[in-house]
């Protein structure tokens, strides 16, 4: 089998005709219907139903049409990236979650350009959860996440580090109304809107009890939003929708300007830790750069 196949197949398809797509490769019509043949005979299935009129896939191929594009994609990234590593050297591959992305790993990363400016490191931002999950099967060297203050992360693997990078507070907030006070009375009113985490996430699970489980007993609350996307539940906090606890680092500029009011001596908030992981005894010199560059004077969180 060739790639060019594969690029065939996706460029008939995006073309709708055998002769624009034959056009776009550039080869002749006969030779790019045969290179479509000779992928449907090695694949052993038909892609393309012949007997209709216009260009009409088959179940088989709609079916794959975007496993197909995957693959290309995650094929041509990795011969980039084994390009780089040819040319510059190797890299750390660090994973964190959405939040973080946001709130501090930018001034960790500047932290690291000012200091080691040479060494190559790639990030990747998923979900908490994937964040752990691509770190344990090996996919990231460094995974970089907010913990419940005093419950670090546990690993059957006793083979990996941590750094305590600091602590942030996860802050109950409200927009601000024109007087520049909280737009909900939270003191005097029974009804508060709520926008949530899902109660399967970190977030979630961490402000179950006591947080909204006080909350619940005090207020007639009305969940208007239920998300695990912390940036998103901020924009709605500031669009005034409700009330939502979010980390200090995401807000801190919104606490200053005063778009949004702190409640967190009525409402009460976790402490969250920020900590970075990882797997001892496969180390590269730019972890290993990185890793040392953590323990001597990151940025504060």
């Amino acid at each position: 089998m060739k790639i060019e196949w594969i690029e065939d197949f996706l460029a008939l398809i995006d073309a709708g005709t055998f002769s624009q797509a034959a056009e776009l490769r550039h080869v002749t019509q006969p030779a790019f219907s045969r290179r479509i043949r000779q992928l449907e005979e090695w694949l052993g299935v038909e892609l393309i139903d012949r007997h209709s009129s216009r260009l009409t896939l088959t179940a088989h191929a709609n079916a794959y049409e975007g496993a197909m594009r995957d693959w290309l994609a995650h094929l041509y990234a990795m011969r980039s990236r084994i390009r780089a590593d040819a040319l510059h050297g190797p890299r750390a591959i660090l994973t964190t979650q959405h939040t973080l992305m946001v709130s501090y790993l930018p001034r960790l990363l500047r932290y690291f350009r000012q200091n080691a400016p040479d060494t190559r490191l790639q990030v990747r931002s998923s979900d908490r959860s994937e964040c752990i999950c691509n770190f344990q099967r090996g996919e990231a060297d460094l995974l970089l996440c907010s913990e419940l203050e005093g419950v670090p992360l546990s690993f059957d693997d006793e083979e990996i580090e941590r750094i305590h990078l600091g602590t942030e507070q996860l802050i109950p907030v409200c927009a601000s109304n024109r007087f520049g006070k909280p737009l909900f009375n939270i003191e005097n009113q029974s009804h508060l809107p709520l926008i949530g985490y899902s109660a399967d996430s970190f977030m979630g699970s961490t402000l179950a009890s006591p947080y909204l489980l006080n909350l619940q007993r005090r207020y007639d609350t009305e969940l208007v939003c239920e998300t695990s996307f912390t940036i998103g539940m901020r924009e709605l906090t500031l669009a005034g929708l409700g009330v939502s606890w979010l980390p200090s680092g995401l807000i801190e500029d919104d606490l200053i300007s005063g778009k949004l009011i702190s409640l967190i001596d009525l409402l009460g908030g976790p402490r969250l830790v920020v900590a970075c992981y990882r797997r001892t005894g496969e180390d590269t010199l730019p972890v290993d750069t990185l890793w040392n560059l953590m323990h001597q004077s990151p940025p504060v969180v």
